[in-house]
């Protein structure tokens, strides 16, 4: 009798491990081979999503220079600099809006820098513990609200205000003299740039409080000790080594403001002339496109709105990557680094003159004062008691100023949002609080009077398609953008690749692409290869998509790169395969966060309106088919924002009301599970 066989036994492998193949090679247990194998799938898998980031960049690029092309051969550089856009003559220039867009967006910066920066020093710097966060979280919200709401509101509140108030005013204290010259109208570039500066100054005000946060606690207990006023300790220790985080959010907020579409095209005039004074009306290059796309064939006029796009994508690509490499720039390192100028600041105070005692007491006596370190000893102490008192009451009402600037600033700041809010109710909550709103479709118009009523009308045609277009979008965004932002976590950063550095930087960067040119790309890719779905549910679903991808990519892996190596490293000490670690263990211990990505996602989709508004088509019937137009919030918001039916108006801020609260609720749920959330993990 021969010797028995191997046998696994029970769960074990199929094949002995020992027994040799034919080429001499020792035979893998199945199961051990099964796993390698769902590894190497994982892996490729979560490669070919993060793929996906580098297909979209490639595919934008393609299809606007493509979609150029005729425009450029035509044109030439010509393009930059011609003024007209003339459809009966095939003559289009650029130029006016360039400038359009130039002026807007560098005006906006002027109005918010300096707010945001009041905002970030109060938040950061004196409010106190109790009362930052809640402020921190209201501030916040403003970035929130859709911009289409933003435009609104700014249509209805802030134009009438300009026309009969700020702009007369201005030209009668300048004597109509430029900047200011000119018939004053509300609709033009002074109103624009003030919803821009609105609509930018969170993202700045929250970058540099982020950035002021992150200078190290000694700068400050540095300058304190040595008699600063705490304004003086922000001045000095804290403003300089925070300049890099600063001036980052500064770019970051001039390429949004140069991006933003929907706001500015309902309050900038729209009239296609360079501007030459600030109550001049305008395009941008965002408008242009918005404003003209939907309405022409293809043709030259076409083409030569796909070039602006390109310009408006270079332009945008370009600031936003400047603000993100000013960014990575920032570490807790050059942190410490940038310390030095506080090193240069006490230098400065430092006594020269060798009598004068030691180095600290002078020092201390310097900062205390003010006073010349180079008077000779015996004068020293009697300089001291002559010029303390003056000093210190200059010093404390220097602080007591800047704290009242900085109180102010936090008013400018909140009382847009309130406005906003105020303005949704009074106009729209009569609509908002009938159940029939939301489950019936529009009206006709009509102008209700004394002696006549209107039909009921509603929005449900619109929420419905808005849930559809957000689900079709979602169903492939969410896992792509997840496996993204796993692969960048888990294998891009362990090989430090050079593909895994440009999809994050990528997908960073993607995120403050006009979402405008999205939409173009998705339309023009529909009208090539799908004709009948260009306007469609489908189409517009894509849309959202791509525009949720590179945030929950983003999202997912910071949220991955929080956990520690040593809930990785045990994981895999335990047996477990680097898929099974990510998917189990470091992704249940940041699936708090994740989700909180994921809901920013949908939430910046939910409240587009660009690309919507190019892709999905007009509709004011229940849904059809996603092959077909349909109805969605925030294009019906755009669409009857400046209607001569006040029922349509009506139903439009009842829109808007519903939209701004469901993006607040979003927000909320999002801060808190934050909060609420403790790293877990499954082991």
């Amino acid at each position: 009798m021969g010797p028995p066989s191997p046998s696994a036994p029970e769960g074990g492998p199929l094949v002995s491990p020992s027994e040799p193949d034919p080429s001499g090679r020792r035979l893998l247990p199945a199961r051990l081979r099964l796993l390698r194998a769902l590894e190497l799938a994982f892996h490729g898998g979560t490669a070919l999503a993060a793929a996906a980031i580098l297909l979209f960049v490639a595919a934008l690029l393609l299809v606007l220079v493509e979609g150029a092309a005729p425009s450029f051969l035509r044109f030439g550089p010509g393009f930059l600099s011609g003024s007209a856009w003339d459809g009966v003559h095939n003559l289009y220039g650029a130029y006016p809006a360039i400038v359009g867009t130039l002026l807007s967006s560098g005006l906006a910066l002027l109005f918010a820098v300096p707010v945001a920066l009041g905002v970030a020093v109060f938040l950061s710097e004196i409010a106190p513990p109790w009362l930052r966060e809640p402020l921190t979280y209201v501030v916040d919200l403003s970035a929130a609200v859709p911009s289409v709401v933003y435009g609104f509101w700014a249509f209805f509140v802030l134009v009438p205000l300009m026309r009969g108030t700020i702009e007369p005013g201005l030209a009668a204290a300048t004597g109509g003299a430029f900047p200011f010259s000119g018939a004053p109208n509300g609709l033009d570039l002074l109103s624009a740039s003030l919803v821009l500066a609105v609509m930018i100054l969170p993202t700045i005000a929250a970058l540099s409080r982020e950035a002021l946060r992150a200078v190290p606690r000694a700068n400050r207990e540095a300058a304190l000790s040595l008699g600063a006023t705490r304004w003086e300790a922000t001045r000095v220790a804290v403003l300089g080594p925070a300049r890099g985080g600063i001036v980052a959010g500064i770019v970051l907020g001039l390429g949004r403001a140069m991006g933003e579409t929907i706001a500015v095209a309902m309050v900038i005039g729209n009239i296609y002339l360079t501007p030459v004074s600030f109550f001049s009306p305008a395009q941008t290059l965002a408008s242009l496109i918005v404003n003209n796309f939907t309405g022409v064939g293809i043709g030259l006029e076409r083409s030569a709105l796909f070039e602006a796009g390109l310009l408006l994508l270079v332009l945008t690509l370009g600031v936003n990557a400047l603000a993100r490499l000013l960014l990575a720039r920032r570490s807790p390192e050059g942190m410490v680094r940038g310390a030095s100028s506080l090193t240069r600041a006490i230098r400065r105070l430092r006594p020269h003159h060798p009598s004068v005692g030691s180095p600290r007491a002078a020092l201390a006596a310097a900062a205390l004062v003010g006073g010349d370190p180079k008077l000779p000893t015996e004068r020293w102490s009697r300089h001291l008691r002559g010029r303390a008192p003056s000093n210190l009451r200059r010093r404390h009402g220097m602080e007591w100023i800047v704290l009242g600037l900085c109180l102010g600033a936090l008013a400018v700041a909140v009382l847009p949002l309130a406005s906003v809010l105020q303005t949704a109710v009074d106009r729209g909550g009569s609509a908002a609080v009938h159940p029939s709103f939301y489950v019936s479709e529009n009206p006709l118009g009509c102008n209700p009077g004394p002696n006549r009523s209107c039909s009921v009308g509603g929005i449900g045609p619109e929420i419905e398609g808005t849930l559809i277009v957000l689900g079709v979008g979602a169903l492939f965004a969410m896992p792509v953008g997840i496996l993204a932002g796993i692969y960048l976590s888990e294998y891009g950063r362990r090989s430090r690749s050079r593909f895994g550095r440009s999809v994050s930087f990528l997908a960073d960067v993607l995120t403050g692409v006009p979402t405008i040119l999205v939409g173009v790309l998705v339309f023009a890719i529909f009208l090539q290869y799908d004709h009948d779905s260009a306007s469609s549910a489908l189409s517009g679903g894509v849309a959202l998509g791509l525009v949720m991808l590179p945030i929950v990519t983003r999202a997912t892996e910071e949220a991955l790169r929080t956990v520690s190596v040593a809930v990785r490293e045990a994981a895999l000490a335990l047996g477990f395969t680097r898929q099974r670690t990510s998917l189990r263990v470091v992704l249940g211990a940041a699936r708090g966060a994740v989700v909180t990505g994921a809901l920013l996602g949908l939430s910046r989709a939910a409240g587009d309106t660009a690309a919507l508004f190019v892709t999905a088509g007009s509709s004011s019937f229940w849904f059809q088919g996603l092959n077909q137009p349909t109805a969605t919030l925030t294009p019906f918001i755009f669409s009857n924002f400046g209607s001569e039916y006040g029922n349509l108006q009506a139903d439009a801020w009842g829109a808007a009301l519903v939209l701004l609260l469901l993006m607040l609720l979003i927000s909320l749920v999002s801060r808190i599970a934050v909060r609420g959330h403790r790293p877990s993990a499954e082991v």
